[in-house]
């Protein structure tokens, strides 16, 4: 009797669970098509990018993008007037020279 209490508890609990998991998988913006056929696992490893990406868009960038494009940007690039450039990255400390010269004819 003890055990037959356990197993009904036990698929109750199951129902419930994968009642919740199809109702999360309806919110997905996904064809039905599509979330009527995903696993629990999918379920949540999409529901998880899909606020990842909501709260991406709700709050603008991250902060180490603003940190990444600040290095990038920090990499100067200058001309001469004589056709060669020269590069200096801040990140590397190193700088390098070419010459572009004109083929003249």
């Amino acid at each position: 009797m003890r055990k037959e209490k356990s197993r009904d508890a036990a698929r109750s609990r199951r129902g419930k669970e994968n009642y919740e998991f199809y109702e999360l998988a309806k919110m997905l913006p996904l064809p039905p098509a599509i979330t009527s056929q995903l696993d629990k696992a999918s379920i949540i490893r999409l529901t998880i990018s899909f606020l990842r990406l909501k709260d991406f868009s709700s709050n603008g960038d991250p902060p180490w993008i603003k940190e990444s494009l600040s290095s990038i940007t920090s990499a100067h690039s200058s001309s001469s007037s004589h056709g060669s450039s020269s590069t200096t990255s801040s990140t590397t400390g190193s700088s390098s020279s070419s010459s572009n010269k004109a083929n003249k004819g």
